[in-house]
């Protein structure tokens, strides 16, 4: 079975989103580990590459096929990075803004890393996919272009 075009995902832009939510969250880890406060820490953020993207791929994406992919492709990078440091501060006890409370919603470390372990497996990407169907659905449409 080969699968056509209609399942692909724009693959340039994706690697481009993949690795700048790696970027970002590496320099969000190592801000936090050297110990700047979390005021500071929280510009480097994630969340609003992960916006961006989710936005580009909602009107680059031609069905909902490619935006389900693009949302698990888009959430995978942001809760690699979650879990790597909240396993991080698990194994080491050391505090890092990625548990910090405005983030952690007052779970305990352990609930917080299986939280993002299981929930970015799950409901994250179906969120975001929810929410780029929405702004898919608003797209302007070409003229006379058959729906």
């Amino acid at each position: 079975m080969t699968v056509g075009a209609e399942a692909s995902v724009p693959i340039k832009p994706m690697k481009i989103f993949i690795a700048a939510t790696l970027a970002v969250g590496a320099i969000r880890f190592a801000l936090s580990i050297a110990g700047l406060p979390n005021g500071t820490v929280k510009y480097a953020s994630m969340t609003v590459i992960s916006t961006a993207g989710a936005i580009y791929f909602a009107l680059a994406c031609q069905n909902w096929k490619q935006r389900l992919k693009a949302a698990y492709l888009l959430v995978l990078p942001y809760m690699t990075v979650e879990v790597a440091a909240l396993g991080y501060s698990w194994a080491t006890g050391a505090e890092t803004i990625f548990h910090a409370p405005e983030y952690s919603l007052g779970t305990s470390l352990r609930v917080h890393f299986f939280g993002h372990l299981i929930g970015g497996l799950s409901w994250e990407p179906l969120t975001v996919f929810i929410l780029m169907q929405i702004v898919a659905f608003f797209k302007p449409r070409k003229a006379g272009a058959a729906s």
